[in-house]
């Protein structure tokens, strides 16, 4: 076996060869142990090349335990890799679950509050009825065409005093009339 190793480091594909078909069974039984057969099969294969590749630096004297050890880290780094891809994945999945669940419940919100917001402005309109009909043309002036107290006052040909009574008055009736709609509007538009 020596006489073996001495040949490989001076380059003897023949001798390295004899070597490798006795060590590559043990080595690949070794990392069966710890991975599957194909793995286990590239593990020996990847000990062997990088021996070769580094036949000069070894120590010949003791090169089947350090194959043995070899093998057996690069299986243990391959278990490692293994784990961190997998715990990456689930974390990956996780996360695209979590933005898949957050855009439902957007998607849910945005339907919600479109409904919620078509409700609302039937109980508003529906509370603006109960006004007195001057009272409810002027809120609507106000609120609904954004036009000023003055252009109301001087549209409807009132003082300004009275369009800002009506508004006023307006909007005591409609808090009260409207106060649980008021509650349920603020839960939805803080949801």
């Amino acid at each position: 076996m020596m006489h073996d190793i001495e040949k490989i480091k001076s380059g003897d594909d023949v001798a390295f060869r004899r070597f490798f078909e006795c060590f590559y069974p043990k080595l690949t039984a070794l990392a069966c142990r710890f991975v599957d057969d194909a793995t286990a099969q590239d593990i020996v294969q990847d000990v062997f090349a990088s021996w070769w590749e580094k036949k000069h630096e070894i120590d010949a004297d003791r090169i089947g335990p350090y194959l043995y050890k070899w093998t057996q880290n690069l299986c243990l780094n391959h278990i490692k890799h293994q784990t961190v891809v997998k715990e990456y994945e689930a974390r990956v999945r996780i996360a695209e679950a979590r933005i898949e669940y957050l855009n439902n419940i957007s998607d849910f919100s945005d339907v919600l509050k479109a409904i919620t917001d078509n409700d609302i402005k039937e109980q508003i309109e529906a509370s603006i009825k109960k006004l007195p009909p001057q009272s409810a043309q002027i809120f609507r002036l106000c609120y609904f065409g954004e036009m000023t107290h003055r252009e109301i006052a001087d549209g409807m040909q009132l003082s300004v005093r009275t369009v800002e009574w009506h508004i006023r008055r307006s909007i005591l009736f409609l808090r009260k009339d409207l106060k649980d709609l008021l509650m349920l509007a603020f839960m939805f538009y803080n949801m």
